[in-house]
């Protein structure tokens, strides 16, 4: 299907609208916002409909606000419902084609006559389980209250408490969100509705870890998309919601300090600036925010490496023959500091609003690491300095224009991500003795090595040094415009039809390039060239003045504590000194010579996304609403890149280097039905049926080429790769009681077309000219290929509780716990070879596939916490599950990569002191969980990373 836009869709809008209008008597408009009556701030989530016609009804917005269109005019009855407060009737006079405002104050609700305790854990829950309820597509929440409660680092940590979300770690910290077993790139994310622009270097994933949970006024999760909402969401949407100014001025400061157990480092910070405020009669409000922290994200890390041996021909199973120990100690300082503008100006009618976004990110990395390899070059000392920036900027503008019958909105947002790596530089030295006892079994566990070595720091020398430079820049445009027609056909019979477009550019440019030394070993020219650059005195190996020694890197008295799996301590043979290798690369780095490879990862990206849809909503009755609807969406992109060939990066012999463009454009009908049922006053059911799409990552689907003539190796994009197609199939029971909480449980079951993956296959029997190489017959090229089917399906259970109604001191208690199954099928290529000797010797490629679960999918998640609040008091502990779960698939099977499953606790406590004092102590990972890796099964334990236990004290003062 290649048509632009569904000019058909327009059309039906048009005939509806008159149609409907031609119905609809004289009405008017109702605005107002729910607050709640104990003082605490606004009610997302209230339910507000016309006594007269339940069926006619809207829900307040993350701020308490609600709009109503299409009210009759006259004398009306209106009622505000709110799970866990007292629902509550007022009558207003509704004027033709004017704004009638209503302002309702709600208090909590009792429970079986007895009266409850409203505390801030369970006026968070309530909060977020109305907002759940009322979701028009099926979602899960958290709540602005909850975001503070929870000792959470960033935004993706926060997201991770709900159903059926887990995450990727790095340093310790979560960093990008998991939905649904859906690998991050395979989910959208959004601040106020407007997509952020992804920041990986290759793919479409955004590192969630850049933003602060103090800017957030809730968490979204929509794991079923409306046709309104963007389609490129296969897992799901994360939508942060920035702060809108209340009524009420406020003033918050935020302030905290920090230790790092493993580290033993105390220095951490974090400071919170927030004011909001309301001028000129409350038409305009201004929410202004900032914070700025640091933390140390340092650890030690155990690596084991393993090699394929034979394999039993009666069994089919591979033996694994240890290969190396690696022993690192990483030091790291991450510094974010993040600001928000939320403005918005009403005038009854029209509303108008702008925010901006502004995080950055700055990682400041030294990594040491001592190399044990006895079948290999012996024993190495690495010394990996990484300097890393992540940027994001965001503005956008929007409008609401209310009138009588119909409700327009837009928006308008520029968006850049920015990722910059100046310096990441690698210094390798050799221990030249290749020194272990003679009695070592050099297959045996590699857990033996480092007692078997026998260093002799004498005779290390360099051997070669890099630094790989890369900058990632990707620009966002988007604009979009919805127009929704409220209507009122019978009694029992109303609802919407809305429609829309949208248009969304992207403009990306990733920059590699590299310089490095590989034969300072072989003396001569090579290291006289760094001798003439190097000012100081350079210290040449005793026993061979031609090559560099170790001490020029190395400090006597410096020393690394490092704790191996079991928590003991372990000895390095060496440290080598952060200040001296840096002093190295900027006295190297204008003598080491280009990478040539390195220009193969360059690559543009320009692509564009026009979308159109048309739903409509038919509230039936106060039970039953339906909302069909379909999205088209048409893609025209282009990428540019290069093809490479060269013989050696550095020496420069033959080789060459040639820019290449290619484009795709294509377009997508997705079709979409949602139902939601409630047969009872406490009971929520709901069915959802929609297509959603996945477009390949850009490192995928780019027309970059590298060539090894050595080798008869081609490692390639493919500009052929279609885009992902996925039917989901959703269905949700929700039981509820104010006062009381919320029991939900779900299944879901998306079938998945064009799934790409990565695929090698040898260039014989017409695949060379097939693949686009038909110079290159025998060749062994790895690419990237589409598998037909795929498919993703599990279970959800969320339990969201508190038990105020109880006598003291057990009303305090509140409970949120969730447990999600998930189950996948999907397809990895893999090589097998068979080697021939007759008439010559050669060695045959056979491309084989196999069914596996998808990469990042943990089959078990549960989130638990338990929280209690006494007076002024509040506390709360809170763990996280994830089971074992697939990371990578290998060639071979037995070479498929896992991280082990874990429980991670945290607690937090908060005495508040008068009305505007707090004081808080927040502890994460109290258990010293540890981050394994391992391959085929856990005796095979390929990485331990270990990152300790970290506590925070500080104030707050909001006035």
């Amino acid at each position: 299907m290649h048509i632009k836009l569904p000019g058909y869709s327009l059309l039906i809008c048009c005939v509806l609208f008159c149609t409907l209008g031609s119905l609809q008597a004289q009405v008017g408009i109702l605005k107002g916002t729910i607050s709640d009556g104990e003082g605490s701030g606004t009610l997302p989530g209230t339910t507000i409909y016309l006594q007269a016609n339940s069926g006619k009804g809207v829900v307040s917005d993350i701020d308490g606000n609600y709009t109503m269109t299409g009210v009759p005019v006259g004398r009306q009855t209106i009622v505000y419902s709110f799970l866990g407060f007292e629902e509550q009737t007022i009558e207003v006079v509704i004027t033709e084609n004017d704004v009638t405002t209503q302002d309702v104050a709600l208090s909590f609700a009792s429970v079986m006559g007895q009266e409850v305790l409203v505390t801030a854990q369970a006026l968070g829950q309530a909060k977020a389980i109305n907002q759940q309820l009322n979701s028009e597509s099926i979602a899960n929440i958290v709540s602005a209250d909850r975001i503070q409660e929870l000792p959470d680092v960033n935004a993706a940590e926060a997201v991770a408490r709900l159903p059926g979300v887990s995450i990727n770690r790095n340093g310790g910290e979560g960093q990008k969100v998991v939905i649904r077993g859906l690998e991050p790139k395979f989910n959208a994310i959004t601040v106020n509705g407007v997509r952020l622009p992804a920041n990986s270097g290759t793919d479409r994933s955004v590192d969630l870890s850049l933003v602060s949970p103090e800017l957030l006024d809730g968490i979204e999760v929509y794991k079923s998309p409306l046709p309104d909402m963007d389609a490129e969401a296969v897992g799901g949407t994360v939508n942060l919601r920035l702060r809108k100014a209340p009524k009420e001025e406020t003033t918050l400061l935020r302030g905290l300090v920090g230790a790092n157990n493993n580290n033993d480092y105390i220095g951490d910070y974090k400071g919170v600036v927030q004011h909001s405020r309301r001028i000129l009669n409350d038409k305009v409000g201004v929410v202004a925010q900032a914070n700025v922290e640091r933390f140390n994200r340092g650890g030690d890390i155990l690596g084991y490496g393993w090699s394929q041996g034979s394999t039993d021909p009666g069994t089919g199973v591979t033996s694994i023959l240890g290969t190396n120990l690696r022993l690192e100690d990483r030091s790291e300082q991450r510094r974010r500091n993040n600001a928000s503008v939320n403005l918005d100006y009403g005038t009854g009618k029209s509303e108008f609003g702008f925010f901006g976004l502004l995080s950055n990110t700055s990682r400041s990395q030294f990594t040491v690491e001592n190399r044990y390899a006895p079948n290999g070059d012996g024993i190495t000392y690495n010394a990996t300095g990484i300097d890393s920036d992540l940027t994001l900027y965001m503005g956008a503008l929007t409008g609401t224009h209310t009138l009588s019958k119909y409700t327009i909105d837009w928006v308008a947002s520029l968006s850049r991500s920015k990722a910059d790596n100046p310096y990441n530089f690698n210094l390798n030295i050799l221990d030249g003795q290749r020194p272990f006892d003679a009695g070592l079994d050099r297959n045996s566990n590699p857990a033996n090595f480092l007692a078997a070595a026998n260093p002799d720091l004498s005779t290390a020398f360099l051997r070669s040094s890099a630094n790989r430079m890369s900058e990632t820049t990707e620009d966002n445009s988007e604009f979009g415009i919805n127009v929704q027609r409220s209507f009122n056909l019978l009694e029992g019979l109303s609802g919407y039809v809305k429609t829309g477009v949208r248009y969304r550019t992207i403009e990306r440019e990733r920059s590699v390039s590299g310089r490095g030394e590989n034969f300072y070993f072989l003396g001569g020219r090579y290291t006289q060239t760094a001798r003439d650059a190097f000012n100081g005195n350079l210290i040449a190996l005793e026993a061979n003045p031609e090559l560099i020694s170790l001490a020029n890197f190395v400090e006597p008295g410096d020393g690394v504590d490092f704790e191996d799996r079991d928590g003991e301590a372990v000895n390095f043979d060496v440290a080598l000194n952060e200040d001296l290798v840096r002093n190295w690369y900027d006295q190297q780095r204008d003598v080491l010579r280009i990478d040539r490879n390195t220009a193969v990862d360059n690559f543009g990206v320009s692509e564009s996304v026009a979308a159109a849809y048309l739903m409509a909503k038919f509230d039936i009755g106060k039970k039953l609403s339906v909302t069909p609807g379909f999205r088209y969406e048409y893609s025209d992109n282009s990428y540019r890149a290069g093809i490479s060939s060269f013989t050696d990066p550095f020496i420069g012999l033959a080789g060459s280097f040639r820019d290449t463009a290619t484009a795709q454009t294509y377009g997508e009908f997705m079709p979409h039905l949602h139902i939601k049922y409630e047969p009872k006053d406490w009971l929520d059911v709901r069915l959802s049926y929609a297509t959603t799409l996945a477009r390949p990552d850009y490192s995928f689907v780019s027309p970059r080429t590298q060539i090894d003539d050595n080798a008869l190796v081609i490692d390639a994009g493919n500009p052929n790769l279609r885009h992902m197609r996925v039917v989901n199939y959703d269905l949700s029971i929700s039981a509820y009681k104010g006062g009381l909480g919320l029991f939900s449980v779900g299944a879901f079951y998306k079938d998945i077309e064009d799934i790409f993956v990565p695929q090698s296959l040898q260039l014989v029997d017409g695949l060379a000219e097939e693949r686009g190489f038909p110079q290159y017959n025998q060749y062994l090229l790895n690419t990237f290929s589409n598998f037909p089917t795929s498919k993703v399906y599990g279970f959800e259970f969320d339990v969201q509780t508190n038990l105020s109604f109880l006598p003291a001191p057990f009303n305090g208690l509140v409970i949120n716990a969730n447990y999600a199954r998930l189950f996948s099928e999907t397809t990895t290529f893999f090589l097998t070879r068979k080697n021939f000797f007759v008439p010559f010797p050669r060695t045959e490629f056979t491309s084989n596939s196999r069914t596996v679960t998808m990469p990042s999918q943990v089959p078990n998640i549960i989130n638990l916490s338990i929280g209690y609040d006494y007076k002024s008091f509040a506390a709360r502990i809170s763990g996280v599950y994830q089971g074992t779960k697939a990371t990578e698939y290998g060639q071979n099977k037995d070479f498929d990569r896992f991280v082990l499953s874990y429980w991670r606790w945290d607690a937090s406590v908060k005495q508040k002191v008068g009305d505007h004092l707090s004081f808080f102590l927040n502890v994460n990972n109290f258990t010293n969980q540890k981050d394994i890796t391992f391959i085929r099964e856990e005796q095979f334990v390929s990485r331990v990373e270990t990152y300790g236990m970290t506590g925070t004290i500080g104030a707050q003062y909001k006035l």
